[in-house]
């Protein structure tokens, strides 16, 4: 089915499916809306158009990010691996039947199916709760994901211990509450990040913000424009919008 070493659909937010040579991966899934959280931008497919999964990553358990009434209807579910930063989303993730749910912790590795690697990384905390990001590796290509994560300084002790990326996916909103520092990468901290991770490319992720009663508290700072334009010649940004599939060349 997949042709291409690397490949990306995004969903919505930090949701973005993952073609991996021949793996799908999906990352922070979020499909239902909440009367209190809306997407700001379309929803890019829908639980019955994803192909089979050869694992579901989620970076920390904010409802657009961990949408488990989403997942309910997800086809073989059962089988599908579910890899999530606490235990207590693991134990609610096999109630629901994702029977092999499993709580991941920073510094593991994972061969999550034939031939792709996952290796789970320091993305800080939201309050005392772990956020994951993640790196996967194929024989032929490095990526990294990270869909919740603030602070550009823990890009950089990964990279040097690790092999640079081919692309990286990081948050470019801001996103910051009413007191204290931002939760996710603004567009300058993206744009660092990625070269700091020695990528080529920055696909944009956790961009857009719905009007929503918490808009009313959480303001944004930045957008995948703005990491364009901060840019250098080195790193070329990928403005992906929803739905809408990306193959990185080699």
């Amino acid at each position: 089915m997949l042709k291409q070493a690397i490949a990306v659909t995004r969903v919505v937010n930090s949701c973005v499916l993952l073609e991996l040579d021949d793996h799908a991966v999906l990352t922070d899934p979020w499909f239902t809306e909440r009367w209190f959280l809306r997407r700001g931008e379309p929803l890019g497919l829908r639980v019955a158009e994803l192909p089979p999964l050869s694992a579901i990553v989620v970076t920390n358990l904010a409802t657009n990010h961990w949408d488990l009434r989403g997942l309910r209807a997800l086809p073989g579910k059962d089988s599908t691996p579910l890899y999530v930063p606490t235990a207590g989303m693991a134990r609610r993730a096999r109630a629901l039947g994702f029977r092999r749910a499993e709580r991941v912790r920073w510094g593991e590795t994972y061969e999550i199916a034939p031939g792709l690697s996952m290796r789970v990384v320091p993305a800080g905390r939201t309050l005392v709760w772990p956020n994951n990001a993640y790196a996967f590796s194929t024989a032929n290509s490095r990526l990294f994901f990270g869909g919740e994560i603030a602070d550009v300084a823990l890009l950089e002790r990964y990279r040097a211990e690790h092999p640079p990326a081919d692309l990286a996916l990081l948050p470019v909103n801001g996103l910051r509450p009413p007191l204290g520092p931002p939760l996710v990468m603004g567009p300058a901290q993206a744009v660092a990040g990625a070269s700091a991770l020695g990528a080529k490319v920055l696909v944009p992720v956790h961009d857009a913000h719905g009007h929503d009663p918490l808009s009313a508290l959480f303001r944004t700072t930045g957008t995948a424009s703005d990491a364009i334009a901060l840019a250098g010649p080195d790193l070329t940004v990928i403005n992906l919008p929803t739905g809408e599939r990306w193959e990185l060349t080699p």
